[in-house]
């Protein structure tokens, strides 16, 4: 008996056991369905790159970076490691967040140019957001570029910022 209730301590998540997250609430859009799982295997060229829709996360896995035909090369920090290439296509202009789970370099290329980002930072406290990088994306087909990720698994998830304000 004393073996189980070890076994089911030493299983509690840690967050849990951290008195600041014991009452947090569930995350706010436009990141609600943040802890939905699919798969993806990560693209190594843009033809053929799973796609990303919108408020829909992933965890993808990644392919090392010396073997991905990057549309632009990758921003400081994405030369090593990891990463990966997904398609986004938009309706309509958009401010769109790129949230990850772990340490990567996140740049979007529309044709051949890099987007700038317009805002970067994190999640909230007690969640595995632990990136968010926002673009002010036009209508069309983007492609979502990760590099330098010392993992080969991370959690990826594109997100429309008016999913954050309210129906006028």
């Amino acid at each position: 008996m004393t073996i189980l209730a070890a076994l089911l301590l030493a299983t509690a998540p840690t967050l849990a056991a951290d008195p600041a997250c014991a009452n947090q609430s569930a995350l706010a859009e436009p990141w609600t369905s943040w802890t939905q799982s699919g798969q993806a295997k990560a693209g190594a060229q843009a033809q053929g790159a799973p796609v990303l829709i919108l408020g829909k996360p992933i965890t993808a896995t990644l392919i090392p970076v010396d073997y991905i035909h990057f549309a632009t090369p990758p921003g400081k920090g994405g030369k090593d490691g990891h990463g990966g290439l997904f398609a986004l296509s938009l309706r309509q202009a958009a401010r769109v967040g790129i949230a990850l789970d772990g340490p990567a370099w996140i740049d979007v290329v529309t044709g051949a140019t890099p987007v700038p980002s317009v805002d970067h930072g994190h999640g909230p406290d007690c969640s595995s957001l632990r990136k968010i990088v926002w673009f002010d994306l036009s209508a069309g087909r983007h492609l979502v570029q990760i590099a330098g990720s010392k993992s080969a698994e991370i959690r990826v998830m594109a997100a429309d910022a008016k999913a954050n304000q309210p129906v006028p």
